[in-house]
């Protein structure tokens, strides 16, 4: 059997029962964003560790060393914002090829610690090996929260909205444009997507405080797609999920380029992945406290759907044509499974399509 038989999520499920029982120790193990551990004193220990490797995650085609220390850091310190945590600690490993200049290693650890400094980070030791082909940088995080303020994928209810924050889509729109140099557009509109693609920004306190006010259910970080971290909600949770189309985020640079490509923007905010926003559930008659105080963090945030009894998680879209609406770029068609047609709108039935590193090659 090939891995490419189970994919990424099935293979961890398939090692995970290779290994002993965790100690008691372990409040969660494998199965979120990242492990919870019981403290020596007040708090508990949250760990996540994340890889990055050339040519999968990042390319010196159009990365620079700075943004790739950067990037390795901020999407670990998102996993520990999707559990309610603050980040304290962390170590870095990186394997080298006999093709990168020292200058440009210092390139790499100035991105690292300015992504230390702004995320109040320590970094604190690691490892460094030489690499046959290609960097291979990983960085191992450790976060800490208080025990009974620690947000897990499991904690969705029926009746929760879902909401996110920021837009979505906008990491897979700016790798398009990094992808292919002769793409263009409206200036401004390209260099934005591509720093976003680039140079992530964790949601770090806007996770953190909605844990400490106690606002959420259940919230987990999207860096695979939103149809697949809504997914992982549903199924820790065994709940089902009903999102609005139209009121999924995408920002007008996102819109602008996806018309350029004759792409539906959707596409993008649903499967693109490593948009690093933060998608969580909560009581409806919380939403707009919620709100407000994502809102004085200077971040914004957007009800999408909410979570209902079963286990499908369904796109419902207006359909323009039988309502008498004018269409619009979202109306170009998700790439759907399975749909079910009433007299005004669609429902999409979403699979966990966000990016899977042991999908079958496409032909």
């Amino acid at each position: 059997m090939r891995i490419s038989d189970i994919g990424e999520f099935g293979l961890i499920e398939l090692l995970a029962r290779q290994l002993p029982e965790p100690s008691s120790a372990v409040v969660k193990g494998i199965g979120d964003d990242a492990a919870v551990i019981k403290g020596n004193g007040s708090n508990s220990t949250i760990f996540t560790t994340d890889m990055m490797v050339e040519e999968i995650h990042f390319s010196r085609r159009f990365c620079s060393a700075y943004e790739i220390g950067w990037k390795a850091l901020a999407v670990n310190v998102s996993d520990i914002a999707a559990m309610g945590g603050r980040p304290t600690v962390a170590v870095v490993s990186v394997a080298i090829p006999v093709d990168w200049t020292v200058e440009e290693l210092e390139g790499l650890y100035k991105g690292l610690g300015e992504a230390a400094r702004i995320y109040r980070v320590s970094i604190v030791g690691g490892d460094t090996v030489k690499s046959p082909q290609g960097l291979n940088i990983n960085v191992a995080l450790l976060g800490e929260a208080e025990p009974d303020k620690v947000v897990y994928r499991s904690g969705a209810r029926p009746g929760d909205t879902v909401l996110v924050t920021g837009t979505l889509g906008d990491s897979a729109a700016g790798l398009a444009l990094s992808q292919d140099p002769e793409l263009t557009g409206p200036a401004g509109c390209c260099e934005a997507l591509r720093e976003r693609h680039k140079m992530p920004l964790a949601q770090a306190l806007a996770g953190y405080n909605l844990a400490q006010a106690r606002l959420v259910n259940s919230m987990n970080d999207i860096s695979d797609g939103l149809a697949s971290e809504i997914h992982e909600i549903c199924k820790a949770s065994g709940v089902g999920c009903r999102l609005q189309a139209e009121s999924i985020p995408v920002s007008e640079e996102t819109k602008i380029l996806a018309g350029i490509l004759g792409t539906d923007p959707l596409e993008w905010a649903l499967f693109g992945g490593e948009d690093f926003q933060l998608v969580f559930t909560l009581a409806p008659e919380r939403v707009a406290e919620a709100q407000q105080l994502l809102s004085s963090l200077g971040v914004a945030s957007a009800a999408i759907g909410e979570i209902v009894p079963g286990s499908e998680v369904v796109l419902v879209k207006a359909n323009r044509d039988k309502a008498g609406l004018e269409k619009t770029d979202q109306d170009k068609g998700v790439r759907d499974e399975a749909v079910r047609e009433n007299a005004n709108y669609r429902e999409i039935i979403l699979q966990p399509r966000g990016y899977n590193h042991f999908a079958p090659e496409k032909d």
